[in-house]
């Protein structure tokens, strides 16, 4: 077995175990923090995928695909978790949903043809995976002009790695959150390869999340990291980037 189907098999391993247990990781309490970039996403994917072809890359269950097919032409969601897959066909079935479609697939070499989707888009997904060659794929299955949205995690910021440190269970081993060598892979493959940065002191608002002060809070703080992201040299310390390619 070789390296790349060793990771393969080790990220469908944890993936079929955490659908099936249907786990909630204590890590979610942070994603508080990124409501901001999760809005921005919500709102390129929609716009991008009305009556389009469209790919959930990494689909998980299928939630976003799902949410998106009444709208889209056709939508397809691909995962390396059978189980989600399973799940995900379930769910499009119970709906009445026959333009969505759920596959398992090693996103690094999916079966699509060439120039497919006008769309693919993924959440926590290129992080899993070896950049340039899941960015290939990405790009290979892409019509010309087409466009992907990722959000990803950031490999800079010393507290937070400090963190992912301390709780290696709540990953597996062959994570790693993008740094600016992947922002260059993106550049070498799309014409178009924006990075909006997002969350570094709202994380301050997570633990007042239950509370109005939390909301206040998060308000500031985020109008706070947008003024430091303005500062090239603190974009890379934010928690996360939203990655807005273009073939």
């Amino acid at each position: 077995m070789n390296s790349s189907t060793s990771v393969v098999e080790r990220e469908r391993e944890y993936h079929n175990q955490r659908f099936a247990e249907e786990t909630r990781v204590a890590q979610e309490k942070y994603y508080f923090a990124l409501r901001a970039c999760d809005a921005r996403y919500e709102q390129l994917v929609v716009d991008h995928s009305r009556d389009a072809v469209a790919l959930d890359y990494g689909c998980a269950k299928g939630d976003w695909a799902l949410r998106i097919a009444p709208s889209a032409k056709t939508v397809h969601g691909v995962d390396i978790s059978d189980v989600a897959i399973d799940a995900a066909r379930a769910d499009a079935a119970a709906q009445g949903l026959g333009n969505a479609h759920f596959a398992t697939m090693d996103a690094h070499n999916m079966e699509f043809e060439d120039g497919t989707f006008d769309l693919v888009f993924g959440h926590g997904i290129i992080h899993h995976l070896d950049t340039r060659q899941s960015l290939q794929e990405v790009s290979r299955v892409l019509k010309p002009g087409g466009v992907a949205v990722f959000c990803e995690p950031l490999g800079y910021n010393p507290i937070i790695n400090l963190y992912r440190a301390a709780t290696p269970g709540a990953r597996t081993i062959d994570e790693h959150p993008l740094v600016q060598a992947d922002r260059d892979i993106a550049g070498e493959l799309f014409r178009g390869n924006d990075w909006e940065f997002h969350a570094l002191t709202s994380l301050a608002s997570v633990p007042f999340r239950n509370s109005s002060f939390g909301e206040r809070l998060y308000d500031w703080t985020t109008k706070l990291d947008r003024a430091l992201f303005r500062l090239p040299v603190m974009r890379w310390q934010a928690w996360s980037a939203l990655m807005v390619l273009t073939k």
